[in-house]
């Protein structure tokens, strides 16, 4: 399966490090600026997931990013619910920072990064890998809980928030796509 996934995989990976190097070249056009969405800058509800704040936190984010896609290109049938799972938790995240406002900027792939993670996690579970799907949602959780805390590996104060929210939506999708078809 994950032969048949690997190029179009890398392909999106690459696709998104170059837009997300461009983007983090000009965060003040293309960050999600709370302020300036409300005032109709729309794109940056999805722009403002492909900038970063620094490069440290660029290359954290681009890391983790192709190892949770290489474990999703192992664990999905059809990499268009990699897709549209991501583009799901990006818009779950874009919302829960437009209502809940912990920063009046933000920037990252890693509430996307979260959300793709999570449905994974119970992927896992429900393809029998219990002890490692609950390790990995534990690990997720415990992540959250530290940057509650404001720890941070990405050299920027984490948005604890939007991983949460990332979390949420992964969790939602993957329970909506087991309705759906009654099989995991």
């Amino acid at each position: 399966m994950c032969g048949k996934h690997s190029q179009a995989t890398l392909i999106a990976w690459l696709t998104t490090a170059m837009a997300a190097a461009a983007a983090t070249s000009a965060p003040e056009r293309w960050a999600l600026d709370i302020a300036r969405t409300q005032q109709g800058e729309w794109w940056r509800l999805i722009s403002g997931h492909l900038v970063h704040l620094n490069w440290q936190h660029y290359w954290c984010d681009l890391l983790t990013l192709g190892l949770v896609l290489l474990l999703c290109c192992r664990l999905e049938k059809r990499l268009s619910n990699v897709a549209l799972t991501a583009l799901l938790s990006a818009a779950a995240v874009s919302l829960a920072l437009m209502v809940t406002r912990p920063v009046d900027v933000y920037g990252g792939l890693s509430g996307i990064s979260t959300g793709l993670l999570s449905c994974a996690a119970l992927r896992l579970i429900s393809l029998e890998a219990r002890i490692r799907g609950a390790v990995l949602l534990g690990a997720i959780l415990f992540k959250i809980c530290l940057e509650q805390q404001g720890m941070s590996i990405s050299g920027v104060p984490p948005v604890w928030q939007a991983h949460c929210a990332g979390a949420v939506a992964g969790v939602l999708i993957f329970a909506q796509s087991v309705m759906n078809t009654g099989l995991p």
